[in-house]
């Protein structure tokens, strides 16, 4: 790290006005304040960086993510994937006999920046392709967070630091045809030669509640939130014979715009209706969960975290009733854990893991209906491999 940087930090190492203060206090808690603020320099110079925020990666949330330094931030770039070879702990489902079904290919590109020593924002987008049989659709996540200090404890304390979060995501995919397989197994969909979703997609709200403790450089973080978000899609396709149909509203169109009466009495027939209503739907959901960051000399450091997500939706109960073996899930158990290595400046190599007991539930809403609702009882996780550079 260069020396501005290190100077800065030192400088606003406490909320506006602290400084002040802090030299008309006593001699032995003045020395106390200046070996903790020299820890403080020495987490942002080595181990892991203290920045990272906001789903899909709530576990690594931190109270003070840019220690009290305005005018600082990181940017992230990371390539995302699960395979054979990768999944080292048997996460993907036991009885995929095809090596590529349950692939993972991704990237993603995440950025922050302090703009006060209270305030914090950041931004991230991820591109995901999953295959599954045939599919291999691409979905793109997206998010934005705002975090403000409510208690600054300062790098003298041990804490606790107190923020409040609020931010904005969600995820968007492209048109996503059901497997003949899928269609079959289901006898509401069986006369149908095909169905198609097109853009599927989800948005949320949420608001978090974080507390970080000081344990001497390293850093132990609890949390808690909650939020609501909304699932939709654009339109459903369905395919009968040479008759291609496009469901809007409640409605099945012709080619021409004008109100179908060939499928539609079918569909009212099969109770079809009230499955493609299920589509889209209002969710609410709550989390919590526990992260901690350690610092292991110079330049590696270690930062692991647990999170429990629940989530409840308008259409679970018609969900439940129409999906393979009546199921419904809700809850989803998630274990992060990254190790770190500074290898120049203020540039670190990072190697992260994320397991989640019942695949991507919560994390993407969209991919959650009657069709797909019986395969998240499965485990799933991701390996990254990127780099984190901060300024």
């Amino acid at each position: 790290m260069s020396g501005g940087r290190e100077s800065r930090v030192t400088a606003v190492r406490t909320p506006s006005g602290r400084a002040a203060v802090h030299r008309r206090q006593p001699v032995l808690r003045g020395l106390f304040q200046r070996v903790r603020a020299v820890c403080a320099s020495a987490l942002v110079v080595a181990g892991t960086p203290p920045f990272l925020q906001a789903a899909p990666l709530d576990g690594f949330v931190e109270a003070v993510p840019h220690q009290y330094a305005p005018r600082t931030g990181y940017v992230e770039w990371a390539l995302d994937h699960m395979n054979q070879r990768l999944d080292v702990f048997n996460l993907r489902p036991a009885e995929i006999s095809d090596d590529s079904v349950g692939n993972l290919k991704g990237l993603h590109l995440r950025a922050g920046y302090g703009f006060s020593e209270r305030t914090w924002m950041d931004a991230g987008l991820f591109r995901r392709n999953i295959r599954y049989g045939e599919l291999e659709p691409a979905l793109n996540t997206w998010q934005l967070g705002v975090q403000h200090s409510l208690l600054a404890s300062g790098l003298a304390s041990r804490g606790p630091d107190l923020a409040i979060r609020a931010s904005v995501w969600g995820n968007l995919g492209p048109s996503i045809a059901a497997t003949p397989a899928q269609l079959k197994a289901r006898p509401v969909f069986s006369l149908l030669d095909g169905l198609s979703v097109d853009r599927p997609s989800d948005r949320q709200a949420q608001l978090d509640l974080i507390s970080s403790w000081w344990l001497g450089s390293s850093a132990l973080t609890a949390f808690a939130g909650m939020g609501r978000g909304t699932v939709s899609v654009d339109s459903v396709t369905a395919r009968l014979g040479a008759l291609t149909r496009r469901w809007i509203d409640g409605q099945f169109y012709d080619e021409n715009g004008q109100v179908d009466t060939i499928i539609a009495p079918i569909v009212q027939q099969l109770g079809l209706a009230d499955e493609l209503n299920a589509i889209n739907y209002s969710t609410r959901f709550a989390h919590a969960g526990l992260g901690i960051r350690v610092p292991i000399g110079e330049r590696w450091g270690l930062r692991a975290a647990y999170q429990y997500f629940h989530i409840s939706r308008s259409s679970d109960d018609l969900i439940a009733a129409r999906s393979i073996g009546q199921v419904n899930y809700a809850s989803n158990h998630t274990l992060l854990g990254e190790i770190s290595y500074r290898f120049t400046g203020q540039a670190r190599l990072f190697l992260r893991g994320q397991a989640m007991s019942n695949q991507f539930l919560g994390e993407m809403p969209l991919l959650y209906n009657s069709l797909t609702a019986h395969r998240f009882d499965e485990k799933y996780g991701i390996v990254s491999l990127g780099v984190i550079v901060g300024f």
